[in-house]
């Protein structure tokens, strides 16, 4: 039956106000008129900070980002002229204070109002807890062992004077700003002492570690003798604020004995209860502590914040303190490290800030109170400096480091601060004298650097340090007392691991210097199918074998990076013999090198910061008399491969490996140089940036280095992933000769090694530059007669070119711009005919046939695992990358044949004094291979300058080897190139005299 239209529109209305319903019932509710605003767009809302009781945290979040962000700008100028972070932080609260921003109309009542500043007042004191906490496990009462007479003398007599002293002022400040009727002289007279007296432990120790003093004597007598100092003062600071709150004399007992009791008790009982507790949470081990360690420490801190608030021994910052005192050492630097950011980013600023509203500079406006505040800054800085620098002068250190020690020991800074605010809340101080003390404060913290590095300038530290250890006040340069021709055996190495990442090439390195146990001689490489094989050699391997391993003596240097953080000051405070046992990476290189029968002429540890890893370097490397410094680096194979494209193309060709970077690889991000790219391109961006970091160290080696130095390059990560085995004890060593020092010194440690281990082959070709194109161009290359134009081209500008007129110093024009001045050896056309006579003369020694000097002669069977030929060519480079790629062929055809690779270790000089010139024919083959180079390390120039034109060429080339050949890459650099104006002490750390070797 069909329906009616009535019928129908009735439906239809039924419907529709269902819906309406429906749709009223689900949305908000209008607001009524009396409704408070929620949000900025309502109408009325008002000022976006206005502070509201109920939620608090809106203006909160205002106020915590103005205070940081200012401390920061702050503290991003102040640190030009060498401040700690403290100074900016002080300041800033000042400025936000009554002092400057609180002079503007409505500032205070609006981003600080009066109603907001309990709520700051909480969040700041409960960072102070915590951070108290953090300086009581700064503490380390293993510092007196050193130099324990003399820092405990230091200490004594620089609490006792100053506290002296303070004494003495404190009756006129007294008489003249203090009400008597609130407040007793003695308790005042105690505070200000203590005041004087104390010296700012933390501040103390960000000092040192900015100006890499924490390995240095006079360093290290001054962080012993400041922990001293520190606990005293805060002894003092509560027994002056028990005094303050106690109303008889019995009730300072009781307080006083209720704080021992309570000191007792955290030492005998909770200290052990921690050291189970992380023994049963395994919270010594490599991951630190775990959660249920680290609440239980925090439950600790605040319950006994809590009770030394409680009895009267003052404020809750002291039982925070004494907390951290007895957390056990193995969990001090993980648990630093897990709440130090948050206490140190937020949390002190707040304090600093909430310090600053309480300051105000404008009390001190008469020439009276100026000039007591003259006399307490006087008073407050002679004190210590006099005294703890005559005790130093006493004990025998010279004016320069009695000075530096007098200088540090008067710092105040951080601690100051706290305790000048707990006396103005206990009621102590008033503002007037609150103010005179804060700048007091400034004054004394803002001198110690700039007089510090006064009186202990960077080169006198350099010199008494290297005096002490029984070395020469200045590096000796071992280029003016040897020949270039000089290519004896070397012994002595020393090797600088940094990263777990450089693991892989130091075992490589071990097992290609360590000769084997007596086995077999190996055979010629075979690298055409003609070759015949070798005779045996099995009559010289007795003789041969044995010749490195029983001279071999490697001395490791384990670098690790000094940052900031509490954590690393924790671990730079303690020995050397302490931090090698708990060292992971140490331990590891140590075991494998005594698994290879190597001989380690010692073992040590250095925490340094990263500016200063070259000097370390080459310090270490006079002091263990290393004949060559062996440098890893872990070099990554770049992340896609490409095909090579067109000369002068500026985009690289799509990757053939994947279908999803095609797009990728194609179509240029215009927002990749700022956001470092996606994908592929930023773990490329990523490698190359890391990269360049470490090529700017490697420079500053070479600048510095003592002795020969050799970067062993790790480009086997693409073959990792194969399944064929590394055949044990073998390994075939590949030159290229072009012809200088570095070439020469490559050349003696490649037949060296040949000769220490019969399971060693290589290849030495000798190339020397045509202006023409020549046969063996034309049978290796393949290059046709139509080209000859451009090699000949080529090769002419590259023999223009020569680098032994380059400079004697470095002078930089940006962050890795530079340029080399070195000592002039020889000078003019004298410098390239010695070279090319050198050359000459070694390669007959080697491989001639008829040599007056039988001692530098090889042995037949030595010379029969080198394949040696003489060669020119126009374009070297090309002819050398050629021979290597078929060196590569042969030796992935013999991995597939026989199941077991060899690897291959080629070796370049660096070449960048007195050898001939490649930059023509690298910046042709970089455009040949613009692919390749749009992902390799080698597309920064940095990196190319560290590793030299020949070596950048080779680097390039094994981004295209084949992934079942092992490949490593030696670059060495002769000694005496330091980077140094003769006549001049200035020597390492970024002075004058230093440069980077371009």
């Amino acid at each position: 039956m069909s329906a009616t239209v009535p019928d129908v529109a009735k439906v239809t209305t039924t419907i529709v106000a269902a819906a309406h319903a429906t749709v009223t019932a689900t949305m908000p509710a209008v607001p009524k008129a009396t409704a408070a605003a929620a949000s900025v767009f309502d109408k009325g809302f008002g000022s976006p900070v206005k502070f509201d009781s109920s939620n608090p945290l809106v203006l909160f979040i205002v106020q915590a980002f103005i205070i940081v962000a200012l401390s920061r700008l702050l503290h991003f100028f102040l640190r030009y002229l060498r401040q700690p972070k403290v100074i900016a932080e002080v300041i800033a609260g000042i400025l936000i204070g009554p002092s400057a921003m609180g002079r503007i109309p409505g500032f205070t009542s609006t981003i600080f109002p009066a109603q907001s500043v309990p709520f700051i007042n909480l969040v700041a004191n409960l960072g102070l807890v915590l951070f108290l906490f953090l300086v009581g496990i700064e503490v380390d009462f293993s510092l007196f062992r050193r130099n324990v007479k003399l820092s405990t003398s230091i200490s004594f007599v620089g609490l006792v004077v100053p506290f002296a002293l303070g004494a003495a002022i404190s009756k006129g400040i007294y008489e003249r700003f203090i009400d008597d009727s609130k407040v007793h002289f003695g308790t005042f007279l105690l505070f200000v002492a203590t005041a004087m007296a104390i010296t700012a432990f933390p501040v103390l120790a960000r000092i040192l570690t900015d100006e890499h003093l924490l390995q240095n004597y006079v360093g290290v007598v001054v962080l012993s003798a400041g922990v001293g100092n520190d606990v005293v003062g805060w002894v003092l600071l509560a027994l002056a604020i028990a005094l303050t709150n106690a109303s008889t004399g019995l009730i300072v007992l009781y307080v006083l004995l209720t704080a021992f009791g309570w000191i007792l008790l955290l030492w005998f009982v909770a200290r052990p209860i921690l050291k189970y507790l992380g023994r049963k949470t395994r919270s010594f081990g490599e991951h630190g502590p775990s959660q249920s360690m680290t609440a239980f420490t925090l439950f600790l801190v605040l319950t006994s914040a809590w009770i030394t608030d409680r009895i009267g021994i003052g404020h809750a910052i002291f039982g925070a303190f004494l907390v951290g005192l007895v957390v056990p050492k193995e969990i001090r630097g993980p648990l630093t490290e897990k709440i130090e950011d948050l206490v140190t980013v937020l949390f002190l600023p707040l304090y600093f800030a909430l310090s600053g509203l309480k300051t105000d500079l404008g009390l001190l406006k008469d020439g009276s109170i100026w000039g007591w505040t003259f006399a307490v800054i006087i008073v407050a800085f002679l004190s210590k400096f006099l005294s703890c620098g005559l005790v130093a002068k006493g004990f025998g250190l010279d004016w320069r480091e009695s000075g530096a020690v007098g200088s540090l020991m008067a710092c105040k800074g951080l601690v100051e601060l706290i305790v000048l605010n707990v006396g103005l809340n206990a009621g102590i101080l008033n503002p007037p004298v609150f103010a005179m003390f804060v700048v007091m404060a400034l004054v004394t913290t803002f001198a110690t650097t700039p007089l510090t590095l006064a009186f202990y300038p960077v080169w006198y530290r350099i010199k008494s340090d290297r005096e002490r250890r029984g070395l020469p006040s200045t590096p000796t340069d071992k280029a003016s007392t040897s020949t270039f021709g000089d290519e004896k055996p070397r012994s002595r190495f020393a090797v600088v691991v940094e990263q777990f990442e450089h693991l892989p090439a130091v075992m490589a390195f071990l097992r290609l210097v360590q000769a084997p146990a007596p086995v077999e001689a190996g055979k010629k490489l075979a690298l055409t199918s003609t070759a015949e094989d070798q005779k045996d050699q099995s009559d010289a391997t007795t003789a041969l074998n044995g010749t490195l391993s029983t001279l071999l003596q490697i001395a490791f240097l384990r670098l690790v990076e000094l940052t900031d953080r509490t954590s690393a000051l924790l671990r730079a405070a303690e020995s050397e013999s302490t931090l090698l046992r708990s060292d992971a990476l140490s331990t590891v290189v140590r075991a494998f090198a005594n698994g290879l029968g190597v001989k380690t002429r010692s073992m040590a540890l250095a925490i340094v910061a990263q500016e200063g890893y070259s000097r370390q370097v080459a310090e270490f490397a006079e002091e263990s008399e290393s004949e060559v410094v062996v440098l890893p680096w872990a070099l990554p194979v770049a992340t896609s491969s490409t095909a090579a494209v067109p000369a002068g193309s500026t985009q690289p060709q799509a990757s053939t490996s994947t279908q999803a970077g095609v797009a990728e690889s194609w179509i240029p991000n215009p927002l990749e140089a700022y956001f470092n790219g996606t994908g592929s391109s930023r773990a490329s961006t990523m490698t190359i940036q890391g990269a360049v970091g470490y090529a700017s160290y490697l420079r500053e080696v070479y600048a510095e280095a003592p002795c020969d130095v050799a970067v062993f390059i790790d480009r086997s990560d693409a073959a990792a992933s194969s399944d064929v085995p590394t055949s044990a004890g073998q390994a075939h060593l590949f030159l290229a000769f072009h012809g200088g020092s570095d070439d020469r010194l490559a050349l003696g440690l490649l037949v060296q090694l040949v000769t220490a281990n019969p399971g060693h082959t290589a290849t030495v070709v000798r190339i020397e530059r045509s202006a023409e194109l020549t046969q063996h161009d034309r049978e290796v290359l393949g290059v046709s007669s139509d080209e000859d134009g451009l090699a000949s081209k080529t090769a002419t500008r590259d023999d223009g070119a020569s680098q032994s007129d380059q400079p004697l110093f470095t002078i930089h024009s940006g962050a890795n711009a530079g340029d080399t001045v070195y000592p002039t050896l020889a000078t003019g056309a004298t410098r390239g005919v010695q070279s090319e006579t050198e050359d000459d003369v070694l390669l007959a020694r080697f491989f001639g046939s008829n040599t007056d000097d039988s001692s530098t002669r090889l042995d037949a069977s030595i010379r029969d695992r080198i394949d040696y030929s003489d060669v020119s060519s126009s374009q070297p480079l090309h002819f050398a990358l050629a021979r290597l790629a078929t060196i590569r062929a042969t030796l992935q055809s013999s991995a597939l044949s026989s199941g077991s690779r060899i690897p291959l270790v080629v070796f370049a000089g660096r070449g960048r004094r007195d050898a001939p010139s490649h930059k023509s024919e690298l910046t042709a083959l970089l455009k040949e291979r613009a692919g390749t180079v749009y992902r390799s390390v080698v597309a920064a120039s940095e990196v190319r300058r560290a590793l030299g034109d020949a070596a950048t060429a080779l680097v390039l080339s094994s981004e295209e080897g084949p992934a079942s050949v092992e490949e490593r890459i030696v670059v060495v650099q002769r000694s005496g190139k330091r980077g140094r104006v003769p006549g001049t002490l200035a020597y390492g750390a970024g002075e004058m005299a230093k440069g980077k070797d371009a």
